[in-house]
């Protein structure tokens, strides 16, 4: 989908949300520079300038305010639209945004199309043309793409399946999508047992199944429902034959359908670092890679962080998330910054549970 060669640079302090932002507008056939502060971003704005900046609010040094002033004052650069791009809900931030000189303010979570079409309308108000940019029917098909997203640690005991429940949950609340929860922690998984469900098949049956012959109305057989919006493939719940062969192509194939299809799909992979998990790893846009704080854990993450490219994973794409579930932990030592932590909820109080809410919809607004 060519965008006409427009170029947009992001001026984003935390680099998992400066890559899933790329990824979403080089997908969208976007020229993208990145920015890791303001400065950083003032300069590459007279490097290549670009034809509109994503900025976001909160970074170090120089806020994005300030960015923005600098933008809107130096003559060269005040015709170049800026559009704030933030997770905080501060209700002065909005106000101050268009105070600067704003585009836009757009708050995380937001679907990638919704920022897509943002940005078109506000290059298109800035005078920008767009000579066949989308189509009616390249509109309707990009809104119903979703994505895969697979939790996975190296070390069991961390809390994995719950918060592949859980995050299910948040994206529906959040970003109001439907998801498809698949337990690939083979061989007996989780999800369907934490849930009370009693399924009748299983995803081995289903990656059975030719890749020829796999169709949605298929994958529905498979399907169990959970809850409004979202439902479950569950795991088999019994031993496997050791030389049970799966066909992953099939399973691509259905993340494939069902992405397409409108629908998130949460793939809990479980601790086993096997040849599926590896092979669903990779199929994943993202990889929340959890931990749970305590050192050991902390070290079995580092360590598949460190030998990504090995087992052939992006390690950009490997996301750390700190679950408390071993209790609280004041110091993390990781070789990545987590970019989400869930605080120990033994005690159940309003507070921790909203600080909970707060991991969750951290990351939900890395999808959106």
């Amino acid at each position: 989908m060519q965008q006409d060669n427009k170029k947009i640079l992001i001026i984003e302090d935390e680099f998992p949300m400066r890559y899933l932002i790329e990824y979403q507008l080089k997908h969208n056939g976007y020229v993208v520079n990145l920015a890791k502060d303001g400065p950083d971003g003032l300069k590459a704005i007279q490097q290549d300038r670009p034809d509109l900046v994503l900025l976001d609010v909160m970074m170090p040094g120089m806020d994005g305010f300030e960015v923005c002033l600098h933008i809107k004052n130096n003559p060269e650069t005040a015709d170049i639209p800026v559009i704030f791009v933030t997770a905080s809900e501060v209700y002065d931030y909005r106000t101050r945004a268009f105070d600067v000189g704003a585009a836009e303010y757009m708050t995380k979570p937001f679907r990638p199309e919704d920022l897509v079409e943002q940005i078109k309308a506000v290059i298109h108000r800035s005078g920008a043309t767009y000579e066949g940019v989308y189509s009616e029917t390249a509109v309707s098909q990009q809104k119903t793409n979703g994505q895969t997203i697979s939790l996975f640690s190296p070390k069991g005991g961390v809390g994995v399946t719950t918060l592949a429940v859980q995050f299910a949950e948040a994206i529906t609340v959040h970003a109001e999508r439907p998801v498809v929860l698949i337990d690939l922690h083979l061989p007996l998984g989780g999800l369907a047992p934490m849930l009370r469900l009693f399924p009748r098949h299983d995803i081995t049956e289903l990656l059975k199944v030719p890749k020829s012959y796999v169709t949605m109305e298929i994958v529905d057989q498979f399907a169990m429902r959970y809850r409004d919006n979202i439902y479950l493939i569950p795991a088999p719940g019994r031993l496997l034959d050791p030389q049970l062969n799966l066909n992953m192509e099939t399973f691509r194939h259905v993340l494939d359908l069902l992405t397409k299809g409108g629908y998130e799909v949460v793939v809990d992979v479980g601790s086993q670092l096997s040849k599926y998990a590896i092979e669903a790893l990779a199929a994943s846009q993202l990889t929340f890679i959890v931990t749970s704080g305590q050192a050991v854990s902390n070290q079995q993450v580092d360590a598949v962080l460190q030998a990504a490219d090995h087992f052939g994973l992006d390690a950009r794409r490997l996301m750390p998330v700190i679950n408390e579930v071993a209790g609280p932990v004041r110091e993390v030592t990781l070789s990545r910054v987590p970019v989400a932590r869930l605080p120990f909820s033994g005690q159940p109080s309003d507070t921790k549970l909203w600080l909970k809410e707060q991991g969750l919809r951290k990351m939900v607004t890395l999808l959106y």
